[in-house]
């Protein structure tokens, strides 16, 4: 699409003040709902933590080599949405790719959701050995992906905004999955910050503000949790509590960092965090390791509250819906598939019926999609009745939606005694009306990503309705 286009677009989704459709959605049959509140189990406890250096936090609290092969669908059109309604959130120019991490060649993906054509794929740490999984999409299209074994990486999504800095003139950069650049050649990288950790995982982009009438935006931030550093296994953190980062996404510099106490940084610690509206961090551990528990963090004044999780739902996958509750993926051993919380109540509903144990994305018709080992199921956001089921011979570890509907699956593929997959490692483009797929890239190097690797989810957010 030409720039004037784009422009173009941009300003009349301003005018209209609009941001995707919010029409109804489907749902099936009824299925078994479950309330938990603060008095039946539910309990919160409010924090006013200190900065890194000790001293009191400012304010209180208010109130997260085989060649690929590829083919394609029909996907055509614009991948650009803004709009800002009701005068709230901030809805900016998503760039048309799906940023997948090959952990265990520590590198991320750059593929092009309309040709499913790997356009890049970039180092995540100097070293190789980064082992990174979630990565974040922000409104520019921007991509922040956290190492696992510490580290966290940005890149850009347009190469107009890469930087001539290694000293040889023009650009260079990565051109696909086979030119994968050394580390100091690379200058589509933005910046890393070499964390001292040996547990690094969530990762999440804030809203920022956008220019009117362009792909602009402004003070965007990048929130990252990891554990002090263990001694036993990169990967793993050590007992403590957890450190909270709000990273500057324009520089790279570190704004606040905070310790919580109360949150386990011990086995692997903080495991997944999305944001809301407001650019406040929610983030849960792995659930049947430790007890579970949900973490929000303030970013107007850095303090924090701990809840309890119920503990039919170990969390895996979370996600905040575009009314501001946050959803849990159930790991735990039982029939509840995903948790809903509601940060105002503070009340917990579960929803039964299916077992989850991965990623998950809210989706068109005010359906959340949540991933398992024998496809994605979904469950009506409103009334938590069970949707369409999209089923698979693959293990989905991750779901994220694009600008038109089309959910991207990640397949975890599975592997022999030697660790070599035995199962295609691919992302597929899946038609949620017509529960099949439309595209497919295979062409990964053990993709393990479930968070928001399309920037989708934080769309919906910052929207205040889903795309």
């Amino acid at each position: 699409m030409p720039v004037s286009a784009r422009v173009a677009l941009v300003s009349l989704c301003f005018a209209s003040v609009a941001c995707g459709d919010n029409t109804g959605g489907t749902s099936g049959t009824a299925t078994e709902v479950t309330t938990v509140s603060p008095t039946t189990g539910t309990t919160a406890t409010t924090q006013v933590p200190t900065t890194s250096d000790g001293s009191a936090s400012e304010g209180s609290e208010a109130g997260s080599d085989s060649t690929p092969t590829t083919s394609m669908g029909t996907d055509t059109g614009p991948k650009l949405d803004v709009g800002a309604p009701d005068g709230e959130g901030a809805c900016g120019c998503e760039f048309n790719y799906v940023w997948v991490a090959n952990s265990a060649e520590s590198t991320v993906s750059k593929i092009n959701m309309e040709t499913l054509v790997e356009e890049a794929r970039y180092l995540t740490r100097p070293d190789g050995m980064g082992n990174p999984s979630r990565t974040s999409v922000s409104l520019k299209g921007d991509v922040a992906v956290a190492n696992r074994h510490g580290g966290l990486v940005k890149f850009h999504a347009d190469i107009a905004d890469c930087k001539d800095t290694n000293g040889v003139p023009g650009i260079q950069t990565s051109t696909g999955k086979n030119d994968v650049l050394p580390w100091d050649m690379e200058e589509c990288r933005a910046w890393y910050i070499d964390f001292p950790t040996s547990n690094q995982r969530p990762v999440a982009w804030t809203q920022g503000q956008i220019q009117s009438g362009s792909c602009n935006t402004t003070g965007e931030k990048v929130w990252t949790v990891m554990s002090e550093k263990s001694g036993l296994f990169p990967g793993l953190g050590a007992p403590g509590g957890v450190i909270v980062s709000l990273v500057d996404g324009e520089t790279g510099n570190i704004d606040k960092q905070i310790t919580i106490p109360t949150f386990s940084g011990d086995s692997f610690g903080a495991y997944g965090g999305a944001v809301n509206l407001h650019g406040d961090l929610f983030f849960t551990p792995l659930g049947f390791l430790t007890p579970a528990k949900l973490a929000r963090v303030y970013i107007d004044n850095f303090a924090y509250k701990i809840f309890d999780v119920p503990p039919e739902v170990g969390p895996y996958g979370i996600t905040v819906d575009h009314n501001g509750r946050v959803w849990v993926s159930s790991n735990a051993i039982g029939q509840i598939g995903v948790g809903r919380f509601d940060p105002e109540l503070e009340t917990w509903d579960l929803v039964s019926g299916f077992f989850s144990g991965a990623g998950l994305a809210e989706g068109p018709g005010d359906l959340m999609w949540v991933s398992s080992n024998n496809g994605v199921n979904s469950v009506h956001i409103e009334d938590l009745t069970l949707g369409p089921v999209f089923n698979t011979q693959y293990f989905i570890k991750g779901v994220s939606f694009d600008a038109e509907g089309f959910m991207w699956a990640v397949n975890y593929a599975e592997t022999d005694d030697a660790d070599n997959p035995i199962e295609p490692e691919l992302v597929m483009k899946v038609d949620v009306d017509a529960l099949s797929v439309v595209g497919e890239y295979d062409g990964l190097n053990r993709p393990y990503t479930y968070s928001d690797f399309t920037g989708n989810a934080l769309f919906n957010v910052s929207c205040n309705a889903p795309r």
